[in-house]
């Protein structure tokens, strides 16, 4: 671990980590595709992650995620496939533009168009807009996040947003909710979303069609949560299998040439649907 960043050598997918308190939720998918990932091809193509954790003496800003990760990407001697969910998926995006050579692919889970949408702006603006407190605030966004079903406890997922509001670089607070522009990336991406999502309503969501090129590919859970990765992973698991497949076809001398990563050591561990679908071939 070197300022927050946890190193891999040999992975084809590099999964993106900048919410330390919340990356729990992203472990149900990531044990998913080491399985789907095992038994593909090239064999030997293995899953990182890679984690930026703020400490309580920075400022709070995407800049600094986002200059690291490049900084690793351009260290790194094959391209990957780029991906992440939320905030991480908007600091996967802003990297995969500034070194565009070292990303085959880039796939992002709950991120919009206006990246500045994330649950963090949706919680400010509550807090700027009613007299509610904090916790009031918080629970109503973990109700919303994880819907109704979720089997995680309230108190829970508010310690948890909670610490999240403190250790991840959004860009927000309580003086302001920043507002980010749309980012245009070049590489193959991969958009996914769920259709009950408080914090991009499908409506918001249907704008990424517009931004669809060659290669890139639109799919929405009508029935997913913010967190619709951690609900249904085997499902977002086989959809982005599908996807990295398809563009491993057109690098294959690329990938080839990377070394084994091993079927989970490069994940720490702890103890289906329908899709809507949209793609420009």
């Amino acid at each position: 671990m070197v300022n927050g960043m946890q190193k891999y050598s040999g992975a084809s997918v590099l999964w993106v980590s900048v919410s330390p308190s919340l990356k729990f939720f992203d472990l149900p998918l990531l044990q998913n595709l080491i399985k789907h990932r095992s038994l593909a091809k090239p064999s030997g193509a293995g899953i990182a992650r890679w984690e930026y954790a703020q400490s309580l003496d920075e400022a709070s800003t995407l800049e600094g995620a986002t200059a690291m990760l490049v900084e690793y990407l351009e260290s790194c001697d094959r391209p990957v496939h780029l991906a992440g969910h939320g905030l991480s998926g908007v600091v996967a995006m802003q990297a995969s533009v500034r070194c565009p050579e070292k990303v085959v692919s880039l796939a992002v889970l709950s991120v919009a168009v206006l990246p500045g949408l994330t649950w963090q702006a949706h919680y400010y603006l509550q807090r700027m807009m009613t007299p509610c407190s904090q916790a009031r605030v918080l629970a109503n966004c973990a109700r919303s996040l994880w819907g109704t079903t979720s089997p995680y406890s309230i108190k829970s997922l508010v310690s948890l947003l909670e610490k999240d509001l403190l250790l991840s670089p959004s860009p927000h607070s309580l003086y302001q909710v920043a507002k980010l522009d749309p980012v245009l990336v070049s590489v193959p991406k991969f958009v996914m979303g769920g259709g009950q999502d408080f914090v991009i309503s499908p409506v918001v969501f249907q704008q990424w069609r517009d931004q669809m090129g060659p290669g890139d590919q639109f799919c929405q859970l009508p029935e997913g949560s913010h967190f619709f990765h951690t609900a249904s992973p085997d499902w977002v698991a086989g959809e982005l299998m599908q996807f990295w497949m398809q563009h491993e076809d057109s690098q294959s001398e690329t990938l080839s040439a990377l070394k084994d990563c091993g079927n989970s050591g490069a994940i720490e561990t702890l103890p289906s649907g329908r899709s809507t679908r949209f793609s420009r071939r």
